[in-house]
Parts: C-alpha cells; structure tokens; sequence
C-alpha cells in the first residue's frame, strides 16, 4: 500500500510502516519501523546488545583525544603574519580533511587569542616609547621652538 499524504504536510497517514513500541502515555513512537520489523532500532527487545555497543562506542569516541602527530613543526607565532600563516594552512587541512575540526577549532580560537595579545603588546610598546619621550621632554623631533607658531599656507582660491 502506498503511502498518501495529508493534503499540504509531508506527514504520511498510513501508519502500518511505523514503529509499534507503545509509550506509558500510550502514545506510537514515530519512527519508521525495521525492514519487516514491527519496531524501530531504538525499541526492537532483540537489538538491546547491539544498542549498548552503540552507545559505548559513541562515547569511546566523543571522549577520545584529538592530537596532531608528534611530527608537526612548531611554529613560531610572533607576528600577526605567523598566525595568518598558521590558519591559512589550517583552513587549507581542513579543506583537504588532513585535520580533525576539533583541532582546527582549538587553532582558530587560540589564535583569536593569541592575535589580541599581540595587539596589546604592541600598544603597550608605542605607548612606553611616548610617554618616554614626553618624560625627557625631548621634542627635538619638531623644528619650532616653544615659542615659534605654525603658520598654514593659504590655499589656492576656486
């Protein structure tokens, strides 16, 4: 028997191919029942070994550490430039799927990071060398004495 649709939804109204597992409220799982099965994966009683092996297997590998090889090259991350260095080769991994997207993620974050702190030093820096200069009061960078003015040159009329 071929599935009819309720006008204008995609929900199927036979429900002859879906699961019979009954719940307490005795509500029909939904799910599309096992190939001349009455019941789904999740509620067939003799798939409960194949079930729990599933279950273990996930969490083996949600909780599996993700590491690059030992031979990657340390790189040296000085510079803003380093590091776009660095995520362009990660992007381009990821592209070629060379690295897994956890790693990758951990890369673009610390970098976020690593970029911000590399702004600030520099900040710091210029700000050390200006006020250094302002402590010596050694203006002798400009060509007017403290008591010259600047004159602006008039432009040309249109």
């Amino acid at each position: 028997m071929k599935n009819q649709l309720t006008e204008g939804t995609d929900v199927p109204t036979d429900t002859s191919r879906r699961c019979q597992y009954q719940r307490k409220n005795r509500t029909r799982c939904g799910a599309h029942a096992q190939n001349g099965l009455p019941f789904c994966f999740f509620h067939d009683p003799a798939l409960d070994g194949q079930r729990a092996a599933a279950r273990k297997a996930g969490g083996i590998a949600r909780t599996r550490r993700v590491v690059l090889p030992a031979h990657v090259p340390v790189k040296s991350l000085r510079t803003a430039a380093d590091v776009g260095d660095l995520l362009g080769e990660t992007i381009n991994q990821v592209r070629r799927g060379e690295i897994d997207l956890r790693v990758s993620n951990a890369i673009g974050y610390l970098s976020g990071i690593l970029l911000s702190a590399i702004e600030k030093g520099s900040l710091e820096q210029r700000l050390a060398a200006l006020e250094a200069v302002l402590a010596r009061r050694d203006y002798s960078y400009n060509n007017f004495s403290e008591h010259e003015s600047f004159d602006f040159v008039p432009t040309e009329s249109r």
